[in-house]
């Protein structure tokens, strides 16, 4: 007989909903199937039927709301309240972050200051296409993603491959991929933060536990995903001196960092000397040539049907010229000896990420993001559901941060087009550049609101409850498999929020109570529900529609799940024997 939390009748008489763990039949089982269903037919529709990504979100919450009002008997105005709760946080702050980034960088294009980023790339380093994977995918995304977060890094980084060569697709899959060992520092370790206050347990104790986790991973990624783009020999046999230097680097920082600093500065530091690191040495040492992967600059991506109009045909200083913003480049064509970058447009080039970086910085060490923040307590949510599996009133407040993250990388634009206007660009680019971000991103917005409010609607009506819960007793009798299990609710958690921080916010606290009644360490079992989420983040409906708008793959997000998703369960169940070996056979990894 199967021992279900019960509710004391006096919370039945404060008029609250009460989550109910079993309300299908009173069966675990039976609502822990019912309560899948959302979730796997997201899955369905895009890694199988192939639907575009805001379509198969939209249909995964219409389907949510039915269950969640007539199978868990939550009241309609409850379930609406916390859809509308997730599509305002999926706006504000995750999405503004995004529009902010990509603002920044449409300038940087249209400036075509991005042009001469990647002059500089192939002019410093071999104009090899794997070398050009490691350090744009690896390195370069591993600084955008301990700084900003939430899909920047493969929004930045994809185009600036598909730029030099790449094929979208293939420029998709790789940053999905390689933006996992950094998720859980990113944006300057706010989901290891976020761990911490939900969880009571020391900032410091959990970012040195996920600090002996994640870099074990960090080490050989770089040799993993060689492999995939390249194969056996031109990947890995005649690329591995480069792997090692980048994946050792960047390792061994993380570690330090994440162990003896803090949750804030581990990706951040480490992408750079990580970068630093392999640019030196591929000064020194270059793999075999191969033709097939040597790399060229071209157009940045087009929709088929996109014209050029006459003023996008014009330079900054207003010369017109057939091709992008200060280029001469035809498309296909490669970098010629004669059109070395000079020291003026080597700063320029480095300029948009250098200011992101210290103003960023700036922000989060001098705490700006706190000044005005409010502390919305949303309607008819907060304190009127009931946690049957904690027993206690569920907190719904959103956190109103009108100086952001967000908000600081919408500041290092503006003072980026400061630059921009005194190197002699037209001021009609801003325009140019706020359209293009529109474009981009008015589907990843309209997906991400629906996949958060999906996620939301999931969490307060308690379907997570009855999934977790069932899952939980099964696993307890098993005890020792726990740990392995803990990966993968941190993975469950961060498909649906698209997020680290988010996945954190569901299942930190969970993992800890349960942990403690198994007998198992919780801050362990907390750290790998933070880094068993790295792998889902890469088959996360948000993450995949943000970067495909960047590289006019609108509506392939099905594509890129059935060629991240192998991945994305060999990785959380890499993590999940990690936290096994680490409670049962080395403890003493585990902070006290």
């Amino acid at each position: 007989m199967v021992n279900i939390p019960t509710v004391p009748p006096s919370i039945y008489e404060t008029g609250v909903f009460v989550q109910p763990l079993a309300p299908i039949g009173d069966s675990l089982i039976g609502s822990f199937f019912v309560g899948l269903i959302p979730l796997l037919l997201v899955f369905v529709l895009l890694g199988i039927c192939r639907i575009p990504a805001h379509f198969a979100s939209l249909a995964g919450l219409v389907i949510c709301i039915f269950i969640a009002i007539f199978g868990w008997g939550m009241p309609a105005a409850q379930a609406f309240s916390s859809i509308a709760n997730g599509i305002v946080f999926a706006n504000w702050p995750i999405m503004w972050i995004v529009v902010s980034s990509m603002f920044l960088y449409n300038i940087s294009v249209y400036s075509g200051i991005f042009d001469m980023f990647r002059r500089w790339m192939l002019v410093y380093t071999p104009p090899d296409k794997r070398v050009i994977l490691l350090i744009i995918g690896y390195c370069f995304g591993s600084v955008l993603e301990g700084v900003a977060g939430f899909g920047v890094p493969g929004a930045i980084c994809s185009p600036l491959m598909v730029s030099l060569g790449f094929d979208p697709m293939d420029a998709l899959v790789y940053t999905l991929i390689f933006d996992t060992t950094p998720v859980a520092f990113g944006a300057l370790g706010t989901p290891i933060t976020t761990l911490a206050t939900i969880t009571g347990l020391p900032a410091m104790k959990l970012s040195a536990m996920i600090g002996r986790q994640l870099p074990l991973l960090s080490v050989f990624l770089p040799l993993y995903v060689l492999g995939m783009y390249a194969g056996v020999q031109a990947g890995v046999v005649e690329c591995w001196p480069m792997a090692l230097v980048s994946g050792l680097s960047f390792a061994a920082t993380q570690a330090i960092f994440a162990n003896l600093v803090g949750p804030e500065l581990p990706d951040l530091i480490a992408g750079l000397v990580s970068l630093g690191c392999l640019v030196a040495f591929v000064q020194m040492w270059k793999p075999v040539y191969r033709s097939e992967y040597h790399a060229i600059m071209t157009q940045l991506p087009k929709k088929p049907d996109e014209k050029i109009t006459e003023l996008e045909k014009t330079n900054q200083c207003g010369k017109y010229i057939p091709t992008l913003p200060n280029t001469n480049l035809e498309k296909g064509s490669e970098i010629s000896d004669t059109e070395a970058i000079t020291r003026k447009q080597v700063i320029l080039a480095w300029t948009p990420w250098t200011i992101i970086v210290v103003v960023v910085l700036i922000w989060t060490f001098a705490h700006v993001s706190s000044v005005g923040q409010v502390n919305v307590k949303w309607p008819a949510l907060h304190q009127k559901v009931y946690l049957t599996l904690y027993g206690k009133n569920y907190d719904a407040v959103w956190i109103f941060q009108p100086l952001g993250t967000g908000t600081a990388i919408f500041i290092s634009a503006i003072i980026f087009g400061g630059v921009v206007l005194w190197n002699g660009s037209n001021p009609s680019i801003f325009w140019m550049a706020l359209r293009e971000t529109f474009i981009q991103l008015y589907r990843p917005i309209i997906t991400v609101s629906f996949i958060m409010g999906f996620a939301y609607l999931y969490n307060y009506s308690g379907k997570f409850s009855s999934i977790v819960y069932t899952i939980g007793l099964t696993f307890s009798s098993v005890g020792p498999a726990f740990p392995f299990l803990s990966a993968w609710l941190g993975w469950i958690a961060c498909f649906l929020s698209g997020s680290d921080t988010s996945a954190n916010s569901l299942f930190g606290n969970l993992q800890v109570v349960a942990a403690r009644e198994i007998g198992l360490s919780g801050i362990l079992m907390a750290a790998t529900n933070s880094s068993g989420a790295i792998a889902s983040k890469m088959i996360s409906p948000q993450n995949m529609s943000t970067i495909a708008s960047t590289i006019n793959l609108q509506g392939k997000e099905g594509l890129a799940l059935r060629r991240t998703i192998f991945h994305s369960v060999f990785i959380v169940c890499i993590v999940g024997a990690i936290a096994c070996i680490q409670q049962y056979c080395i403890p003493s990894m585990i902070p006290s």
